[in-house]
């Protein structure tokens, strides 16, 4: 089975990359969207009175487990795509483990575009989850997001464009499923 699992800071390109990639290979594309303790949590969230909700309460810990749980599960059912902050430590006999990075600016940029917020706001919105991210999986898991021993592959996605990183890895997943290495 084909099971690529690609990781990130905020605003690197995990789920665009992962949708693209997905469609390429004709896979599934997992994603915090597809999950029901996702669902569950953004319904909760809903129903605050908060509209700018803090990183922290976008997180809620009583649901990371399940969620990554559930991560794993989905993806051991067939061929797949991951795009999570941790389904390179999570998901079991991945294929490929990717690492996507860019500079801090252009992850602000996007996360702006994205959200439709100022640059300003989108610096430190990207600046507080990375840090949030990276507390919370080191207290929760024992993960350092910063090792990336575990990865096959480390791309920036701010020197190539979609088409370039989806022909790259689209190739590389099947040499390496066919070779089994």
């Amino acid at each position: 089975m084909v099971k690529i699992c690609i990781s990130g800071l905020t605003g690197s390109g995990k789920t665009t990359f992962g949708e693209l990639l997905a469609k390429e290979l004709g896979i599934a594309h997992i994603t915090k969207a597809r999950t029901q303790s996702y669902s569950a949590m953004s319904n909760e969230l809903k129903r605050t009175k908060d509209k700018e909700l803090s990183i922290g309460q976008m997180a809620v810990p009583k649901y990371a487990k399940g969620f990554d749980r559930e991560v794993a599960k989905e993806a051991a059912k067939s061929d797949c795509v991951v795009s999570t902050w941790l389904s390179p430590w999570i998901v079991k006999g991945a294929t490929l483990r990717i690492w996507l990075y860019c500079s801090f600016k252009t992850r602000a940029r996007r996360k702006a575009k994205q959200l439709g917020m100022s640059m300003t706001k989108a610096m430190a919105y990207v600046k507080e989850k990375d840090a949030y991210a990276e507390r919370s999986f080191k207290k929760i898991y024992g993960i350092d997001i910063n090792n990336h021993d575990i990865f096959d592959l480390e791309m920036n996605t701010e020197k190539l464009d979609h088409k370039e990183t989806v022909a790259i890895v689209s190739m590389l997943s099947m040499l390496r499923d066919k070779k089994r290495f």
